[in-house]
C-alpha cells in the first residue's frame, strides 16, 4: 500500500477531531487553550511578584504586591485617615472645657475673664495677657459706674429661643453707644463687658468707702458733742 493511501485515515480522524469553524469541539477545544494560556500567565505574574517579594524582604510591600493581588493596602499608624476618625471636634463656641478638642483654627478659651469650668473654641478669645495688649489708657470707675446706671438693662429671649427661655442684659447697640468699645454694635464682646462690670464695681467701692468715711467722721463728731453738751449741761434731780 502506498504511503498516500495510508495517510488518508489519519488525516479524516484529525478533521473529525477538529470539526468544522463553530463546532462544539473547536469551541471548546479554543476555551481551553486561552484558560490554559491564561494560567500560564497568571502562574507566571504570580512566580515573578514571589520572585520580587523575595528580594526586597517582603511579601505585601511595595507597588508590585498590590498590582499582583489586586488588594489595597491599609493605612498605617498615625496617618491623616486613622487621624481623623479620632472623634469630632468643638466648633465655635462649644466648650472645651472636659479636654475636648477644637477644631482648626479654634483655640481653647481659658482663664480671665472665663470662669473656671465654662472654657469654650472661639477665633477670638477674651486673651487677657499684659504682653499682647498696647495703648493702655486709665478710665474713671466713677464715669463707668454712671453709664452704667443709665443702661437700659431688660430681660428678653433670642427670636430663635423657646418661649421659656430668658436672658438678661443691655442691647449691644446701647453698649456700644455708652461705651464705644469694639468694632461693632451687634454684639458685646465678652471681655468688654467684663471690663465694664469690674470698673462699676470698682467706681461702687469707692461711693461706698467714701461713704463709710464720712459716717465715721459723722458718729466720731456725734460723740464729742454728747461729751460736751453733757459737760456743761446741769443735772436734773
Amino acid at each position: 500500500m502506498h504511503s498516500s493511501t495510508r495517510m488518508i485515515p489519519l488525516v479524516f480522524a484529525a478533521l473529525v477531531a477538529c470539526g468544522e469553524p463553530g463546532d462544539k469541539n473547536t469551541t471548546d477545544s479554543t476555551t481551553t487553550t486561552t484558560s490554559t494560556a491564561s494560567s500560564s500567565t497568571t502562574s507566571s505574574t504570580a512566580a515573578t511578584a514571589s520572585t520580587t517579594a523575595d528580594a526586597t524582604g517582603s511579601g505585601t510591600q511595595g507597588p508590585t504586591s498590590a498590582a499582583t493581588t489586586g488588594t489595597t493596602a491599609e493605612p498605617t499608624s498615625g496617618s491623616s485617615s486613622s487621624s481623623t476618625t479620632g472623634g469630632a471636634c468643638s466648633k465655635q463656641g462649644e466648650p472645651c472645657n472636659d479636654g475636648q478638642t477644637c477644631c482648626a483654627m479654634l483655640d481653647c478659651c481659658a482663664g480671665v475673664p472665663v470662669p473656671a469650668g465654662e472654657e469654650f473654641c472661639s477665633d477670638n478669645c477674651p486673651i487677657s495677657d499684659r504682653n499682647a495688649k498696647t495703648d493702655l489708657r486709665a478710665v474713671d470707675p466713677g464715669d463707668i459706674l454712671a453709664r452704667v446706671v443709665a443702661l437700659d438693662i431688660t430681660s428678653w429671649r433670642y427670636r430663635k429661643d423657646a418661649t421659656d427661655v430668658r436672658h438678661l442684659g443691655p442691647m449691644a447697640q446701647d453698649f456700644k453707644a455708652a461705651f464705644g468699645l469694639w468694632d461693632t454694635d451687634r454684639m458685646i464682646f465678652p471681655l468688654d463687658a467684663a471690663g465694664v462690670s469690674l470698673a462699676a464695681i470698682q467706681g461702687l467701692h469707692r461711693r461706698v468707702v467714701a461713704a463709710e468715711a464720712e459716717n465715721d467722721a459723722l458718729r466720731a463728731r456725734l460723740d464729742r458733742l454728747e461729751r460736751r453738751l453733757a459737760a456743761v449741761a446741769p443735772e436734773t434731780p
